[in-house]
């Protein structure tokens, strides 16, 4: 069965009710995807002001910081394709364009420990933070250090498409008298 960019196969499904079984990208995907989906079928019904990512918008974080972090400043920055496509709404499936929305919310993967977190970046008070099921299991400063791509990427990235662009709103003017 093909949902989305995820393609499941009976081995997909039956790995996750094995007991000793533990959720890879494929099934947090396909998860993400089915609640993208669902959205959109209810944008009608219900106004959604935030959507989700993949767990791909990780990598595209961590390709894009690596390409730029050798410059000294972080003006100017190469931003890559892939990720504009995330913020314009056109990937993953079922996105959502990142102006219609204020809360994006991502898989993220701690490499060091292969243990997964949900961020919620919030694009109005410019804040990410970290959803974990398991905090004791990872120090603050690796959890910091690890999402240094992303805290240091995802201005950069907004920034180049002006996503805060300033405008001047025509209100009624005073007169000098």
């Amino acid at each position: 069965m093909q949902f989305g960019n995820v393609e499941a196969e009976i081995e997909f499904f039956a790995s996750l009710v094995k007991a000793d079984g533990w959720l890879k990208g494929d099934h947090i995907d396909l998860g993400l995807y089915l609640i993208r989906k669902r959205q959109q079928q209810f944008e009608e019904v219900e106004i959604a002001d935030w959507t989700t990512t993949d767990v791909f918008f990780m990598n595209h974080i961590r390709t894009c910081f690596a390409d730029n972090k050798r410059k000294k400043q972080q003006i100017g920055w190469k931003i890559r394709n892939s990720l504009l496509n995330v913020v314009n709404g056109k990937v993953p499936p079922c996105g959502m364009d990142w102006q219609n929305v204020y809360k994006v919310y991502a898989p993220f993967m701690l490499t060091k420990y292969k243990h997964w977190v949900a961020v919620m970046i919030d694009l109005v008070l410019c804040e990410i933070k970290v959803y974990d099921s398991n905090v004791s299991l990872i120090p603050d400063d690796i959890v910091k250090e690890e999402l240094a791509p992303l805290s240091i990427t995802l201005p950069n990235l907004l920034n180049t498409i002006d996503f805060y662009e300033e405008e001047r709103v025509d209100v009624p003017q005073q007169s000098n008298q």
